[in-house]
């Protein structure tokens, strides 16, 4: 049996100059895959070279650490023959070294075997994520019920982007294996491998429906608090304009006696009196009127 025969992983640091002259001269891997397999921004998708022979599939992992608030990262899968090859960018060690004890323990002997043990594993990362935003989200609540402040809702916003990261992450993996399901190559699996891949569609089914709820709950939650403080600023506002129109009472009635023409009792010893009541009068009536046109 040759060593082309014989199954054979290997995990390639994208960041060596020499593990990428490792791709082209060993495995004989194409610039485009190579393109593609480096990109840190390409999108998962699922493809073969007909001509080489070489099978594709890009993957969304979690990064080490988030960089400008982008908590994945795409991780290529490449097979070729009997050779499945990781491609990693250098920015993911938790996630080969993960994806290297997997490997070393898994006795198959079918490369695409080893590629659905390895989504498995990936896919699972992603629910711990999911339940600590969660986690997160339980504690800020009762926060905000007793008083809503800017720190409590900016650090509800970030878990909200967070959230949103996570689900987008989960549905284009949910996409791609539906891509492969419904690619030609699918034909050639044997019943094993489908059963493997139908698990790693479920698996990704469950962290999607987790992350989209955790998603829809957090942006609940932020329109809920949104409405809440509109509501406390119009009342606020109502506020302000009722007592900005009862203020203007004693301005017009003292205006007017400060004016230097005759008016009533205006030389009377109970002329400020007088004043008062006027404005208590005035006071009482556009508070009424004011009373029932805001109900």
């Amino acid at each position: 049996m040759t060593t082309e025969d014989t199954f054979h992983w290997q995990i390639i640091n994208g960041k060596q100059p020499a593990e990428q002259t490792l791709l082209r001269t060993k495995y004989h891997i194409t610039e485009e895959v190579i393109t593609y397999a480096l990109d840190e921004d390409e999108s998962p998708h699922a493809e073969l070279d007909r001509a080489t022979g070489t099978f594709l599939l890009i993957y969304n992992v979690p990064r080490d650490q988030p960089e400008d608030d982008v908590y994945d990262a795409p991780l290529t899968f490449i097979i070729k023959g009997m050779t499945l090859l990781v491609v990693d960018n250098g920015t993911r060690l938790r996630v080969s070294d993960k994806l290297y004890r997997t490997l070393a323990q898994t006795d198959t002997t079918s490369p695409f075997s080893a590629l659905f043990t390895c989504l498995v594993k990936l896919t699972d990362m992603f629910a711990p994520l999911v339940q600590t935003v969660d986690n997160e989200r339980k504690a800020i609540v009762p926060e905000l019920r007793r008083h809503t402040t800017k720190k409590a809702l900016l650090r509800l916003s970030d878990l909200s982007l967070r959230a949103d990261y996570l689900s987008r992450s989960a549905k284009q993996n949910t996409m791609v294996l539906r891509q492969v399901h419904a690619h030609p190559i699918y034909q050639r699996f044997t019943v094993g491998e489908e059963e493997q891949l139908a698990d790693v569609v479920i698996e990704a089914d469950q962290v999607l429906e987790m992350a989209e709820l955790s998603s829809h709950t957090l942006d609940h939650l932020s329109q809920t608090y949104d409405s809440i403080l509109n509501n406390n600023l119009n009342d606020v506002m109502k506020f302000m304009t009722v007592w900005s129109l009862l203020l203007t009472v004693p301005t017009i009635v003292t205006g007017f006696y400060g004016m230097n023409v005759p008016l009533p009792a205006q030389h009377s010893p109970w002329g400020w009196i007088i004043t008062i009541g006027i404005t208590l009068a005035l006071w009482l009536v556009m508070g009424a009127f004011l009373h029932r046109w805001m109900k």
